[in-house]
């Protein structure tokens, strides 16, 4: 037994032995095999990298692994998987080939939208926009009537440009949110290299009753005076100072603009906003004590009205009472029309 037990000596081994580990013995050579153009009597073309090559079905556009780049398995794999076509020979095989590969082209030329027709659908969208007509019209107003012009003007063949540009409903939704959130992004690009800016923000009640915020900024840009469209934000729950501020502020955050910067902000009189305590204009001053505030030049006419004389005032009592039992009901407003 004690041969068995013996173990060798470490000093006996010399500087230039290395040990030999099981990891090294059991460490096999990674062989990348190649294609062979004879393998497509197996019904097996190649996809992937040249270098390592991946053998592919061509009947059913399986893929396998490198290692199975050998005809055995190839072999089996359509013997197994499609017996119909064992017994095919080469040209066979070459001719599904050819009729994947156009099958291929044509899937592609199919999808791939040309440049213009992209650039039309994104003009044709901003008009929709623009006029604020529902998303639909595009694909059953524009998109017929532009192929019956072309088609009167220009004869049959040309409609076939025409019918290629997408003004489905999903896709004029796309467009239009692609480009404004382009715009937003170059507000916001000026805005952040302008420092300065002044802030217009009001709160107003949509046609669902929702609580609509929007925002206007104004700053420099290129020495001169810009004024544009920020954002509409609806506010969710309660219409307080303190949510206004929230949706403000979480606006900012998002964009990276730091309420230091700003330097005047306009609001109208109403309580959320002029609030002392838990106004909008008190939120902003915890954040900026600098920000100068000032009254919004649209509901100024509500600051007049309050110094008015007392018999201007009846009269223009008066005239709002008249002016709203004639639009009260239609037949009061067609006998008041008869009688101009």
């Amino acid at each position: 037994m004690d041969k068995f037990l013996r173990r060798k000596d470490s000093s006996s081994r010399t500087d230039d032995e290395e040990p030999i580990t099981s990891v090294t013995k059991n460490l096999k050579k990674v062989v990348k095999r190649k294609y062979d153009e004879d393998y497509i009597k197996y019904g097996f073309s190649w996809c992937g990298d040249e270098t390592a090559p991946r053998p592919q079905c061509i009947i059913c556009g399986d893929q396998l692994s490198n290692e199975s780049m050998v005809p055995s398995k190839l072999k089996r794999h359509l013997y197994s998987s499609h017996p119909s076509c064992a017994n095919k020979d080469k040209q066979y095989f070459k001719s599904c080939l050819e009729q994947n590969k156009k099958q291929k082209e044509f899937m592609k030329s199919a999808v791939t939208v040309s440049e213009k027709a992209l650039e039309a659908s994104y003009h044709v969208a901003k008009l929709i926009a623009r006029q604020k007509k529902p998303h639909t019209v595009g694909e059953t107003l524009i998109k017929p009537a532009c192929m019956e012009i072309v088609r009167l003007m220009l004869g049959p063949n040309e409609v076939k440009e025409v019918n290629i540009v997408s003004l489905s409903a999903d896709t004029v939704k796309r467009r239009i949110h692609d480009m404004s959130s382009d715009l937003l992004g170059t507000l916001i690009k000026k805005l952040l290299s302008a420092e300065k800016f002044a802030l217009q923000i009001d709160e107003t009640t949509d046609i669902k009753n929702k609580a609509q915020l929007i925002a206007i900024v104004r700053f420099v840009d290129e020495d001169f005076i810009k004024e544009h469209y920020l954002f509409c934000k609806e506010v969710p729950e309660r219409t307080t100072g303190e949510e206004i501020f929230r949706v403000t502020d979480d606006f900012f955050k998002i964009c990276n603009i730091q309420w230091s910067n700003c330097i005047a902000v306009c609001t109208d009189g109403a309580a959320a906003m002029t609030d002392r305590k838990k106004g909008f204009v008190s939120c902003v001053n915890q954040k900026n004590p600098t920000v100068q505030f000032t009254h919004c030049c649209i509901h100024r006419e509500t600051l007049m009205v309050k110094n008015l004389p007392e018999e201007l005032l009846n009269t223009m009592n008066e005239c709002i009472k008249i002016i709203n039992l004639i639009k009260s009901r239609a037949i009061n407003s067609r006998i008041f029309g008869g009688l101009r």
